[in-house]
C-alpha cells in the first residue's frame, strides 16, 4: 500500500482556479475594484469569499462558474498519470488543496477523473440555495505556525496516515506551491516529493537546502509534466519497495 497526495491548482490543472474566475467580471475595471475591496483580508480563503460576493452582484451563478471551470486545461500528462497511479496495486489517491470543493469537483467531473480519488481535502464550498451565491469556508488548522490559518497540508496528511493505515506506508507527494513546502519537509526517507520545476515549492526547497543546509528526508524530483513523474516513478521510486 502507498499513499499518493496531489495538490490541485498548477498541479492537476494548469492554472489557478481562484484566479481564473476573474474572467467572470464584466470588465477589468470591475475586477480591479473587487480586488481592491479584498486587499485587507489576510487569509486567501476570506479574500475569495469577497470575490464571490462581488461576482454575485453581477448575477454570476452556478452555470457561469461551471463554464468557467471547464475552460481550465489539465496539466500536460496528468490525466494519464492519475490513471496510471490508480492502476497500480494498493495505491490510494487523495487530493489536498487550498482551492475549494466546488471548483475541484466541477473540474474532476468534467474530465471524468473524480472516481480515481478516495478523498478530497480542501476548503468547503457550496452554492447558496436562495440566490446561488458561491460560499466558501476555511478548512481550518490549529497546529502549524508557518502555514495559513485555513489549512496545513502536513497536518492533514499526518492525520490521514494515522487514521487510515495501521502501519507506516510510503507517500508520494505531488505539488507546486508555497503551502506544499511544509508537508514536503515532514515526509520520511523512502517517500517521494515531486515539485513542479520553476514554481515556488521547488525554489523554496532549493533555497532552504542552500541557505540553511536543510535537506528533505524524502526523495526529491522536479517535474514539468505528468509523463516525467510517471517515468521517474517507474524507473526509480517503485523499484525501492
Amino acid at each position: 500500500m502507498f499513499l499518493v497526495v496531489f495538490d490541485f491548482d498548477h498541479t492537476i490543472i494548469d492554472a489557478n482556479s481562484d484566479i481564473h474566475v476573474n474572467k467572470l467580471f464584466p470588465s477589468d475595471e470591475d475586477r480591479l475594484i473587487a480586488e481592491e475591496n479584498c486587499s485587507h483580508f489576510q487569509c486567501w480563503t476570506d479574500r475569495m469569499q469577497e470575490i464571490f460576493r462581488q461576482l454575485h452582484k453581477y448575477n454570476i451563478k452556478e452555470n457561469d462558474y461551471i463554464k468557467n471551470m471547464q475552460e481550465i486545461p489539465l496539466t500536460n500528462g496528468f490525466s494519464h498519470l492519475i490513471e496510471y497511479l490508480y492502476s497500480l496495486p494498493n495505491s490510494h489517491l487523495i487530493i489536498v488543496s487550498d482551492s475549494n470543493l466546488v471548483f475541484i469537483n466541477t473540474i474532476l467531473k468534467h474530465y471524468h477523473l473524480h472516481h480515481y480519488f478516495k478523498d478530497i481535502f480542501t476548503n468547503p464550498a457550496y452554492y447558496n440555495k436562495d440566490d446561488q451565491c458561491l460560499i466558501i469556508e476555511q478548512y481550518g488548522q490549529q497546529t502549524c505556525s508557518t502555514c495559513p490559518s485555513n489549512m496545513c497540508k502536513r497536518e492533514i496528511i499526518e492525520k490521514y496516515l494515522r487514521t487510515k493505515f495501521s502501519t507506516s506506508i510510503p507517500v508520494l507527494f505531488i505539488g507546486d506551491g508555497h503551502n506544499d513546502v511544509c508537508p514536503a519537509n515532514s515526509l520520511k526517507k523512502g517517500d517521494l516529493v515531486c515539485a513542479r520545476s520553476g514554481y515556488r515549492m521547488a525554489k523554496e526547497l532549493k533555497q532552504q537546502e542552500e541557505l540553511y543546509k536543510k535537506k528533505l528526508d524524502a526523495n526529491f524530483f522536479q517535474w514539468n509534466d505528468g509523463k516525467q513523474i510517471e517515468d521517474y516513478i517507474k524507473d526509480n521510486w517503485l523499484k525501492k519497495f
